[in-house]
């Protein structure tokens, strides 16, 4: 249980952090309301990812599928932050 624990841990927040920096460059509201948004969302992504960790088998097959979001989002993360600029 405590490999799922860990994993769940620090996916949860990697992938928690990784979306909602792709919301903060998409939506278009003032500075606040984005952190208010992001906040909110982001805590709700965190316990979502947190869950689908503990419902895999192992922290192994988690941490598979954890790491395609993680380089998808991050991918994209990259494309909006080079077309912003």
């Amino acid at each position: 249980m405590w490999p799922k624990s860990f994993s769940a841990f620090f996916w949860g927040l990697l992938l928690a952090i990784s979306l909602m920096l792709m919301v903060f460059r998409i939506l278009p509201v003032d500075v606040d309301v984005k952190l208010f948004v992001g906040l909110m969302l982001g805590f709700c992504m965190w316990v979502m990812v947190m869950a689908f960790c503990y419902s895999r088998n192992s922290a192994k097959a988690a941490s598979l599928v954890c790491a395609k979001w993680l380089v998808a989002s991050s991918l994209i993360n990259a494309l909006l932050f080079f077309s912003q600029t």
